[in-house]
């Protein structure tokens, strides 16, 4: 965490770079310290939120209002056809803060920005570190980093140098395959001028984490090329708020029919009655639910692409892909992944396709 001293009031607060599922911690101590007003912004949209201290303490966590302003974003809004553009996954936040004494009188003022993340990590891992990623060429594909203005990416063919990209763009930056020279096996994206920063979550107690450049020529990803051609291809946010992709292998689709709803029996005519050729008296079934079920596979893969496919499970936000620039929200049905010692070993997953709607009484 960052820290200020105004007026013999200490403050801390989050870092330059922050998650909207973490805690947004601001902590004020000092003597008659009654409580923490803060506005949390982004663009145009603001929240004010305050918090009462105890003994001249005040901690706030204020990661409810970060979501809020994330909530209106557009999933899935990437075109493909540029070379690169600003994801909607992260945006800096402005906060102004004011601690105040029992008379509401300001004690001290000060604001900040941080560049929040729709996403969470957990102790110990590494933010925008490198990353082992795959394109299936008959299909969209991205890459994303966080990067800033001045960040320059050198695309390697094979290993060898072959481009030299610059966004011109704060912010994580999804990059699209027009960048990637054609029929290399496998392409490096290095850092050019060591001006990217990644972060490791090293500090448990506060929930934050320093950003520090990975140094010149670093190595940032590495994509390895598949030319398959069939199977389902899904997208999804991951827990650091970049999108990933993979093609699966489908199994069988099992479609289960379920009937939760209650028996409505005709009590208006007689056992004996005939109407519109109903035998009368009789009833039916108010309605019914169906959910269509489709088991993926990803053979033999690695421990570090298992741990990469895992986020699928858990993510919020999955697309399967339809073909041209259609995507459809689909679910990954909660279970339990088993990560054996084994060196290779297959990830499997099942895709429920939103429920078909049916008719119901």
């Amino acid at each position: 965490m960052r820290q200020t001293e105004k007026n013999n009031i200490t403050i801390k607060y989050p870092d330059a770079v922050g998650f909207a599922f973490l805690p947004c911690i601001i902590k004020a101590n000092g003597s008659g310290v009654a409580s923490i007003e803060a506005t949390i912004s982004r663009e145009t949209k603001t929240y004010t939120y305050s918090v009462e201290a105890f003994a001249d303490n005040c901690i706030m966590d204020y990661r409810e209002y970060v979501q809020a302003l994330f909530d209106g974003i557009s999933f899935g809004n990437i075109d493909y056809s540029r070379e690169s553009q600003k994801s909607n996954l992260g945006a800096v936040f402005d906060v102004s803060v004011k601690v105040k004494d029992s008379e509401g009188s300001d004690l001290a003022t000060f604001s900040y920005t941080t560049f929040y993340v729709w996403g969470a990590m957990r102790a110990g891992e590494t933010w925008n570190a490198r990353k082992k990623l795959t394109w299936f060429t008959h299909f969209p594909f991205s890459f994303g980093f966080y990067l800033n203005a001045a960040s320059q990416i050198l695309v390697g063919y094979e290993g060898a140098p072959n481009k030299l990209v610059k966004p011109g763009i704060d912010g994580i930056v999804d990059i699209n395959t027009s960048v990637l020279p054609n029929k290399a096996r496998y392409w490096n994206i290095y850092d050019y001028d060591g001006k990217i920063e990644l972060g490791t979550f090293t500090d448990v107690f506060d929930l934050t984490f320093a950003m520090a450049s990975g140094g010149k020529q670093s190595l940032l990803a590495r994509i390895e090329r598949n030319d398959t051609e069939k199977g389902i291809y899904l997208r999804w946010v991951d827990r650091h708020g970049f999108y990933c992709y993979w093609l699966f292998t489908q199994g069988d689709e099992s479609r289960a029919i379920s009937s939760g709803t209650s028996f409505v029996r005709n009590n208006l005519g007689a056992y004996d009655d005939t109407i519109f050729g109903y035998l009368g008296a009789n009833g039916r079934r108010q309605g019914y639910g169906r959910e269509d079920t489709i088991p993926l596979c990803a053979p033999l893969v690695d421990s570090e692409t298992f741990d990469f496919l895992q986020d699928l499970a858990s993510s919020p936000v999955v697309d399967m892909y339809l073909g041209g620039d259609k995507w459809q929200s689909v679910t990954i049905k909660a279970g339990t992944y088993t990560k054996t010692t084994a060196e290779l070993q297959d990830f499997v997953c099942n895709l429920v396709i939103n429920n078909t709607q049916i008719q119901q009484l």
